[in-house]
């Protein structure tokens, strides 16, 4: 069990009633079913438009809005996340929409409940890898589960936007390769753990977990709702895509995780 990862949990459980009624009058989750342009853009979207009857996985589904729109167009979908009230929520979402989803209740760097080639295309991204303690094994397992052929899909909040929390003025509060552990506390009192890890982490971590690099783009500028920062950063990029194909079974090579992380 890792310690960080528990204590994140207990903050997002704790947190959960106030996430649900931030998103509920935000509304997203109501339409992206029917309309996925509401939460996926236009640069990762080409990578998901032929989900249809494909088993698809979304790695720390939060909100679940992104496994709505999936879902929505044919996917056959797993949502994962590691806060079972954040889960148990979505599930009570999937059921007024009529979506068949399944949830699974997971570390991102432990799906050992998952089988081995399970998806044709595994999501993940928003602001998840702030809290996972260890990159490359969480795109090690993300990659696991994937098919060979299969599509892996990164779309995070962009690395560098993250020097400036805490930032009360223009000039950046942290260094950029800092990578944490950042210990804070949650509203409801919480501890909570971030890890603030760089592009080439990204990338690097991507590439040993056995993908060829599909499509690597740093794409817009604006972050909607960016309530946690107080510097103005419409002019750096907002989001980093890492598009990946994990290697026919005669190009495997074992995913380099005992290379300790920076």
């Amino acid at each position: 069990m890792n310690e960080m990862h528990e204590a994140n949990r207990a903050a997002w459980n704790a947190s959960a009633q106030w996430w649900k009624e931030r998103e509920d009058k935000r509304g997203l989750w109501m339409r992206c079913h029917r309309d996925p342009t509401l939460v996926l853009s236009p640069a990762e979207m080409p990578f998901l438009t032929d989900v249809q009857g494909k088993d698809v996985c979304v790695l720390g589904s939060g909100d679940n809005e992104v496994v709505f729109a999936l879902a929505g167009m044919g996917g056959k979908v797993t949502s994962v996340d590691i806060s079972e009230r954040r889960l148990e929520i979505a599930e009570e979402r999937a059921r007024a929409l009529g979506l068949e989803v399944t949830f699974l209740r997971a570390d991102v760097t432990d799906l050992s409940s998952v089988g081995d080639s399970t998806f044709d295309l595994v999501y993940t991204g928003g602001h998840m890898s702030v809290w996972v303690s260890d990159v490359r094994k969480y795109y090690a397992e993300a990659v696991r589960v994937l098919r060979p052929g299969g599509i892996l899909v990164v779309n995070d909040y962009h690395p560098i936007r993250r020097m400036w929390l805490d930032s009360d003025g223009p000039a950046p509060r942290h260094r950029y390769f800092n990578r944490g552990p950042y210990e804070y506390r949650s509203d409801e009192g919480q501890p909570q753990f971030e890890f603030h890890w760089t592009v080439a982490d990204h990338i690097q971590a991507v590439l040993d977990a056995g993908c060829a690099l599909v499509e690597v783009d740093e794409h817009g500028e604006h972050v909607e709702d960016e309530f946690w920062m107080k510097a103005n950063l419409d002019k750096l990029p907002a989001y980093l895509l890492i598009v990946g194909r994990k290697a026919d079974v005669q190009q495997q090579r074992p995913p380099d995780t005992d290379r300790p992380c920076r």
